[in-house]
C-alpha cells in the first residue's frame, strides 16, 4: 500500500514538471515578443489645386485614397471656414505648389512616405471688433508637424508618433526641419517675419523655441521650469 501511494505521488510530481517544461525551455507564450507591425503602403492621389488667398500660388495635397479628388478636399479649407491657419490630418502625405508667375510646380517633401499631421500658416488674422469682417492676411510661412517614422511601433502613423517641426515659405520653398522627436506641439505665436515662437513637449519636458522664419533657424530654445510635478 505504501509503495502504491509512493508511485502515485511520484506520478503527480512528474506530470507537474512536464507541464512546466514548455515555460522553462521555450518561454511562456504570454511573455513572447512579436515583431512590431510594419506600416503598410498607402495608395495616394493628388487632390484638386486651390489658390492661396492673396498670392499667385495654388496648393494641392498628396492624400490617401479613396478620398475624392474634387474640391471637397481643400488643404486651405480651414482658412476659408474659420479664419484660422491650423489644420490636423492623418491622410496628407505631401503638398504640391504651383506658381502662376513662373508656371512651375514643386513638392514640399522629397518623398510621399511621411504624414503631414499638422499645418499652420502665418501671419494669422487678429480679430478687430471694429472690423469683424476683415479678410485674413495672406500666408507668408507654413509651419508643419511631420511624422516620419512609426516611433511607437503600432503599425500606423498617428498623433502618438514623434513629430518633426518644419518650416517653408508660402510656396513651399526652403523647407527646413527645425526640431525633431517632438511629442506634441503646444502652441505657436507669430510676432513678425523674424520671430515665431513654438511651444512643444519632448522627452517629458516643455520647451519654447524662438525661430526666425526668414532664415529658417532656431535662435533659442528655452526649457520651461513648471515644477517637478508637471511633465
Amino acid at each position: 500500500m505504501k509503495r502504491i501511494y509512493f508511485f502515485m505521488i511520484l506520478l503527480v510530481v512528474m506530470l507537474a514538471v512536464t507541464a512546466c517544461i514548455p515555460d522553462i525551455v521555450g518561454g511562456s507564450p504570454s511573455g513572447s515578443s512579436e515583431p512590431a507591425p510594419t506600416p503598410q503602403p498607402v495608395e495616394k492621389i493628388l487632390s484638386s489645386f486651390n489658390p492661396i488667398q492673396g498670392t499667385n500660388i495654388l496648393m494641392a495635397g498628396v492624400i490617401s485614397a479613396p478620398v475624392s479628388r474634387d474640391s471637397s478636399f481643400n488643404p486651405l479649407e480651414w482658412i476659408n471656414n474659420s479664419g484660422s491657419y491650423s489644420s490636423y490630418s492623418s491622410g496628407t502625405h505631401n503638398y504640391v505648389f504651383f506658381n502662376l508667375d513662373t508656371e512651375e510646380y514643386k513638392r514640399l517633401l522629397p518623398t510621399n512616405e511621411y504624414t503631414i499631421y499638422q499645418t499652420s500658416g502665418f501671419p494669422i488674422l487678429q480679430y478687430d471688433p471694429a472690423n469683424p469682417d476683415q479678410p485674413a492676411p495672406p500666408v507668408e510661412w507654413w509651419l508643419y508637424g511631420v511624422i516620419k517614422k512609426d516611433t511607437n511601433n503600432d503599425g500606423f502613423f498617428s498623433y502618438e508618433d514623434k513629430l518633426t517641426i518644419g518650416l517653408s515659405d508660402v510656396g513651399g520653398n526652403g523647407y527646413t526641419e527645425l526640431v525633431e522627436n517632438v511629442d506634441a506641439i503646444l502652441g505657436q505665436v507669430y510676432k513678425n517675419n523674424v520671430t515665431l515662437f513654438v511651444m512643444y513637449h519632448a522627452d517629458q519636458k516643455n520647451y519654447i523655441a524662438k525661430i526666425n522664419p526668414s532664415t529658417r533657424e532656431v535662435l533659442t530654445t528655452t526649457e520651461m521650469d513648471l515644477g517637478e510635478d508637471v511633465k
